[in-house]
C-alpha cells in the first residue's frame, strides 16, 4: 500500500516522557515528507503550542488541535474546519468545577485563557506546553466561540468529576485526553472526523492514511485510517484496536512506524 498521508499525535507518541523530539524520529519525519507523505500533526494542544514542535521539525503543514476541534495550516495560519460552541452551554461545569477545586482554560481557534494560575504546578503545565494563557475575570462573560474547555487535576479527582459530567446531560462531548485532563467539546470535534475531513479535502482516500497515537482520545482516527498504529505505551484498550503496534515514544515508535510502512516500501517499490 502506498500511504500518501499520515497523522501523528504529539505527547506520548512523536514526543518522549521529557517532551523531546529524538533525532531519529525528526530524521524519519523528513524523510517520509521528502517522499510526497502529507505528515499531520494530531494534538489536544493548541496550534500555537504545535507550531512550536513544527518548528522543531523545520516543517509546514496542515495541523488538527483541540483533539479535532480546529484544523489549521502553520504556514498560512488559515482555520480550514472549526466546531465550536458557547460558554452558556458550560454553566454547570464552571460551577462544579469551582466548587471541587478543578483548574480549568478554555480555547478560542488560537487562544487559550484562564481565571488564575495560582501554583507551581500550574506555571510549570503552561510552560511545558509553551502557553501563555490570558487571564480573565470570570468564563462567564467571554462572547467568543470557544473550541475546547479542559479541566485539569489529579487522576482521581477527574475520575470522579467523570461521573458527575455524565449526570449534566451536556449537549457537549466529553474526552480523557490523559491522565490529569479532560477535554470538553463540540459533539462532532474529534481527531477522525477532523482526519477525515482533511483527507477528503487533499483528495486522500482513507485507506491510504496513517494515523499513530498513544490514548483514547486517539481512537477514532486509529480507527478510521486505513492504517491505525499505536505506539506501545500505549492503554491495552487502545492498542488491541490498531492494526499495528509499535515501540514506545521512549523508543522511537514513530521512526519505526514511518520506516516500516512508508520508507521500507518506498525502498523496495
Amino acid at each position: 500500500m502506498n500511504f500518501r498521508l499520515a497523522a501523528i499525535d504529539i505527547d506520548g507518541t512523536l514526543l518522549d516522557d521529557n517532551y523531546l523530539l529524538s533525532n531519529k524520529t525528526k530524521e524519519a519525519v523528513h524523510e517520509a515528507k521528502n517522499a510526497g507523505i502529507e505528515i499531520v500533526l494530531c494534538s489536544g494542544r493548541a496550534p500555537k503550542s504545535v507550531f512550536s514542535i513544527m518548528e522543531q521539525l523545520e516543517m509546514d503543514g496542515f495541523l488538527i488541535t483541540h483533539n479535532g476541534a480546529v484544523t489549521t495550516h502553520s504556514e498560512t495560519r488559515d482555520v480550514i474546519n472549526e466546531q465550536g460552541f458557547f460558554v452558556e452551554s458550560l454553566y454547570s461545569v464552571v460551577d462544579y468545577c469551582k466548587k471541587a477545586g478543578i483548574h480549568t482554560d478554555f480555547c478560542t481557534a488560537f487562544d487559550m485563557y484562564t481565571e488564575k494560575i495560582d501554583s507551581d504546578e500550574l506555571y510549570s503545565l503552561y510552560s511545558k506546553y509553551n502557553m501563555v494563557p490570558i487571564i480573565v475575570d470570570d468564563v462567564k462573560n467571554v462572547k467568543d466561540k470557544l473550541v475546547k474547555f479542559t479541566l485539569f487535576s489529579s487522576e482521581d479527582i477527574l475520575t470522579s468529576a467523570q461521573d458527575e459530567l455524565q449526570k449534566m446531560n451536556l449537549s457537549l462531548q466529553t474526552i480523557r485526553s490523559g491522565p490529569t485532563f479532560i477535554d470538553i467539546l463540540h459533539r462532532y470535534a474529534s481527531k477522525g472526523i477532523a482526519l477525515k475531513n482533511l483527507a477528503h479535502q487533499l483528495g486522500v482516500p482513507m485507506e491510504k492514511t496513517i494515523a499513530i497515537g498513544n490514548y483514547y482520545n486517539d481512537l477514532d482516527m486509529i480507527r478510521v485510517a486505513g492504517m491505525g498504529v499505536a505506539v506501545a505505551n500505549a492503554p491495552d484498550d487502545v492498542q488491541k484496536q490498531a492494526k499495528l503496534v509499535v515501540p514506545s515514544n521512549n523508543e522511537n515508535g514513530v521512526a519505526q512506524a514511518l520506516k516500516q510502512l512508508i520508507l521500507d516500501q518506498r525502498k523496495y517499490a
